[in-house]
């Protein structure tokens, strides 16, 4: 029992012994495998959390048929030929913009009236051509002013000084011949829908309002809803939809980008007037169920009730089906606007399609400050200039002149020299991965290979990365304190700052690169 005993003894400290044998021998490898770790548990515990609630809530159209109940019979698209003029309107600040103004010819009476208020993509009094045209021709007079965008950019917006502009637009479109003043309103798309709020707040003379695709929610929640629905329809990786809030939470400063925070619900809630809401199922960009419910609720604070939804099967942010725009959303929209006052309560309320939405759009966390707005850029940019810095000056170093180093870096310049290059390529195909998927989603394309099989090569890259940045403190020592005896081989004080420097940065490249989820985490 005795010898048995002790003869186990060896195999219980065997595994301990060959771990530590193991660190002894290959020293470079355990601190490889230590620092992939540790980036990714920073990666994990560095960034806000991303985590969507299901969609519990549900809307359930009352019928498939989206056509609106009139009381009368209301005109047919096409019925009206349409006559089509460039006007100028003038603007309370004295500016003049053009407009589009289409007028159906042989209307009876007075004809209902509408403005068209441009979303993010469009800007010109010669957009909207379909929508008007279609609608015009059933019998409504639409106007399409030009949008000015002097001082309307990609970070700074302001929607109650643009909303003046449209305003100005509805008040010269009340002034002219055959409009009947009690049917006059809007016609907004997307971005469009927090504008055209804010002047029916403020004008009595907004009959209703037609919301099309409209987000509801701030931009910064509806984006970050955006791209989890469009990254999930890929089959992202976990850490691709963890990145979103990293990049949407950030924060450049109360002079730009602060337009993606405006809240439309405070004007919302002081609309009395009819609205119309319409969707296409196929939009993964805009929440089609949680949009409507926070309008119902907004406009019951106003006691308004008079919300109508449809929605349009597999027609896009545009409402349309393989980019034709469908039909019946124009019909539908001027039988609503015809039909005025009995279309505002006439059921069914929801119609058409049934919507889908898996997950709610939420408040979006700030990233910590080290990775928000130009902090994050500065360090980006500073790993990134001190690491070419050391390419530049270590290849000068292995250069002679009159049979001279220029430099003596005894051996770490290639080690030094490799690690930055490499902690590079590792950033430029994590980017260049991140646009290629970018433009995948927003095509609505699928391609699986690219999706995995990319960021599976930018991990690889990135891990091939920390073993070279690993290798250099040691080939440095070596330099120092070589092997084979042959003396201390000091690094001049210049070479030694530039191998500082470059390890200083290719380490913060490295934390960097792993804020963005590239390194995996044990939780």
């Amino acid at each position: 029992m005795t010898e048995d005993a002790s003869a186990e003894e060896p195999d219980q400290s065997n595994e301990p012994r060959g771990i530590r044998r193991f660190a002894w021998r290959h020293p470079r490898v355990m601190v490889w495998l230590v620092a992939v770790l540790i980036l990714g548990m920073w990666g994990s515990w560095a960034g806000p959390g991303w985590n969507p609630q299901p969609m519990r809530s549900l809307i359930v159209p009352e019928t498939a048929d989206t056509s609106i109940t009139t009381r009368n019979d209301t005109p047919e698209l096409g019925e009206y030929e349409v006559h089509t003029e460039v006007v100028s309107i003038e603007l309370r600040d004295g500016t003049e913009i053009p407009a589009t103004l289409r007028t159906p010819v042989g209307v009876d009476g007075l004809a209902p009236a509408m403005v068209f208020v441009h979303g993010t993509g469009t800007d010109s009094y010669k957009n909207f051509e379909r929508e008007a045209d279609a609608v015009s021709s059933a019998g409504v007079i639409t106007l399409v002013p030009d949008k000015r965008t002097d001082n309307y950019t990609t970070t700074h917006r302001d929607y109650p000084e643009l909303s003046k502009d449209y305003e100005d637009a509805l008040t010269d479109l009340l002034s002219r011949p055959g409009v009947d003043p009690q049917r006059a309103g809007l016609y907004a798309v997307s971005e469009g829908c927090n504008i055209a709020p804010i002047v029916a707040a403020r004008n009595s003379s907004v009959s209703y309002v037609a919301l099309i695709s409209a987000p509801v929610l701030p931009i910064r929640e509806q984006g970050a809803f955006a791209a989890d629905s469009y990254l999930r329809n890929l089959g992202a990786p976990e850490q691709i939809l963890s990145a979103i809030p990293k990049l949407i939470g950030q924060n450049f400063g109360q002079d730009a980008f602060e337009y993606i925070d405006f809240d439309v619900s405070e004007y919302q809630r002081e609309m009395t007037m009819p609205v119309l809401m319409l969707y296409g199922t196929g939009d993964m960009s805009m929440p089609t169920v949680q949009g409507p419910i926070i309008t119902r609720e907004d406009l019951e604070t106003a006691g308004n009730s008079d919300l109508t939804v449809r929605y349009y099967e597999d027609a896009d942010h545009g409402l349309q089906v393989d980019k034709v725009l469908v039909d019946q959303a124009m019909q539908d929209t001027a039988d609503w606007v015809n039909g005025l006052p009995y279309t505002a309560d006439a059921a069914p309320h929801v119609a058409g399609a049934q919507p889908k939405q898996d997950y709610m759009a939420g408040r979006v966390n700030q990233p910590p400050w080290f990775a928000s707005g130009m902090v994050a850029v500065w360090i980006l940019l500073i790993g990134l200039g001190l690491a070419l810095v050391g390419v530049v000056m270590t290849t000068i170093g292995a250069m002679s002149y009159r049979r001279k180093r220029l430099l003596y870096f005894h051996g770490c310049g290639g080690a030094v020299n490799f690690a930055s290059l490499t902690v590079i390529l590792a950033w430029i195909v994590t980017l260049g991965y991140t646009v290629a998927v970018a433009e995948l989603a927003v095509s609505y394309e699928q391609n699986r290979l690219l999706v995995q099989g990319g960021w599976l090569l930018a991990q690889v890259i990135g891990i091939l990365a920390v073993w070279m940045v690993v290798r250099v403190p040691f080939a440095c020592h070596r330099a120092h304190y070589p092997e084979d005896g042959s003396g201390n081989h000091t690094l001049s004080g210049f070479a030694n700052a530039i191998v500082v420097i470059s390890f200083v940065a290719q380490v913060m490249l490295l934390f960097a690169l792993a804020y963005w989820g590239v390194y995996p985490a044990l939780f």
